[in-house]
């Protein structure tokens, strides 16, 4: 009995150690829960009216802001929706939802306190109308666990009649199904969201991207970057190597309607997509569209070049010459002096002059110099490595042994596949590929 009875203390000792842990972790989650209820004493109780007081009056939601655009929906706009919401929304949420959506260890569940706001609108997105109505859900400790403890409010668009509010079953249902993150219908927290209410964006994938552009959201009937300038965007444009001499740039709405906000920043979310056509004439007459290069931006692809992906295609769309982080992409794109990679639209100032423009300019100058005008000689060698080895490695052109016309059969080919060349640059890799 004396040898059992210092083992029963230890047992017991070891239990109560066991309690108090659990105990501590219990209270210690339960003050992060209370943590973001403490930001704002002010919030209201599980009450409809007190609610809509509060988003209406205590803390303006309009004041609020949104969600972080994913790949899918760019939340500081109106959006395309459906029933019960009308055919348009616009999404609200406080500053204690979008902090706990940003925090280190996220687990995607929105912390206590949480409120979004959907304003619901009859008319389209272009053209909303009047605000038909109001739908809150806000998260309130302990109100109904089963649920997330989420309280539901609908109400009329001045928040005068409330319709439906607490534990609303259609609520529940419709934002409760499978695969939404803490009963948010459209909000993943990065991850696809049941319900989008129009053509989800692709994934980083060159076949994708540009089944996307041709067949879901044709790109020719995008608009293109507001005019800057001498620089109308609408038409097209002189350029050079590697985008053949002349090119026409498409720009998806999600980057326009970035552009045009009054917050704009100068970087274009996640989902952008702009489109450039190559030519081989001139602007004037530019002749049939030679190859497709684009840029999608894709949230986390690769933040150290502002998570840009890069596709070079046939162009018809139907083959892609390259994709992802293309390096020749990425350096052109990325000198100083431009904004957020993009070579001839300066966010939010002022566009870049082309080459060809300022030439003209210079030329008008009577003070320059003739010397100051003559092109350098091109560099074949330089050319080679810069333009052919985005899609092979060096090494297959110098272990190639063509006489002068193989060559020539060859960087024709070439240029079936989307090399862009002109006629100087061709003659220039022509002289250096025969002679080696």
């Amino acid at each position: 009995m004396l040898r059992k009875f210092p083992v029963r203390i230890a047992i017991l000792v070891v239990l109560g150690l066991a309690l108090m842990t659990t105990a501590l972790v219990m209270a210690e989650n339960d003050d992060v829960a209370r943590d973001a209820v403490a930001q704002d004493p002010d919030l209201p109780g599980a009450d409809g009216a007190m609610l809509l007081d509060y988003v209406l009056n205590q803390n303006p939601y309009t004041d609020w802001g949104s969600w972080t655009a994913d790949r899918w929906t760019d939340f500081d706009a109106f959006l395309q929706s459906g029933a019960p919401h009308g055919e348009t929304v616009r999404i609200f949420a406080n500053h204690i939802a979008q902090e706990g959506v940003m925090a280190d260890g996220f687990d995607g569940t929105l912390p206590y306190g949480s409120i979004v706001v959907k304003e619901n609108y009859g008319g389209t997105v272009e053209a909303p109308g009047e605000l038909a109505a109001l739908t809150i859900q806000y998260k309130v400790e302990g109100y109904n666990p089963a649920a997330g403890d989420w309280f539901w409010v609908k109400a009329s668009g001045d928040g005068s009649v409330i319709d439906a509010e607490g534990m609303v079953e259609g609520c529940i249902n419709c934002h409760g199904q499978d695969g939404n993150a803490d009963y948010l219908l459209r909000y993943a927290f990065g991850e696809e969201p049941v319900v989008t209410y129009s053509d989800p964006l692709p994934a980083g994938d060159g076949a994708a991207i540009l089944d996307y552009i041709i067949n879901t959201s044709t790109y020719t009937e995008w608009s293109s970057f507001p005019a800057q300038g001498d620089l109308d965007f609408s038409g097209y444009l002189a350029s050079n190597s590697p985008h053949g001499s002349s090119v026409r740039i498409f720009v998806n709405d999600r980057a326009l309607d970035a552009i045009a906000r009054d917050t704009f920043d100068g970087t274009l979310p996640p989902g952008s997509v702009v489109v450039k056509e190559g030519f081989e004439g001139t602007v004037d007459a530019p002749g049939e569209v030679a190859a497709i290069t684009l840029m999608y931006k894709v949230d986390g692809f690769n933040p150290e070049a502002n998570d840009w992906y890069w596709v070079a295609a046939t162009a018809d769309g139907s083959a892609v010459n390259v994709e992802g982080m293309v390096d020749g992409c990425i350096d052109c794109h990325g000198q100083d002096g431009n904004s957020d990679y993009l070579l001839a639209y300066d966010l939010p100032e002022g566009a870049m002059m082309g080459d060809e423009m300022m030439d003209d300019e210079m030329m008008e100058d009577e003070s320059m110099d003739e010397e100051m005008m003559d092109e350098p000689a091109l560099d074949g060698e330089a050319l080679v490595a810069q333009r052919c080895t985005t899609c092979h490695t060096i090494d297959r052109i110098n272990n190639a042994n063509y006489d002068r016309a193989g060559w020539d059969s060859t960087v024709a080919r070439m240029e079936g596949y989307g090399a862009q060349l002109d006629a100087a640059e061709r003659a220039a890799v022509l002289d250096y590929l025969a002679s080696r």
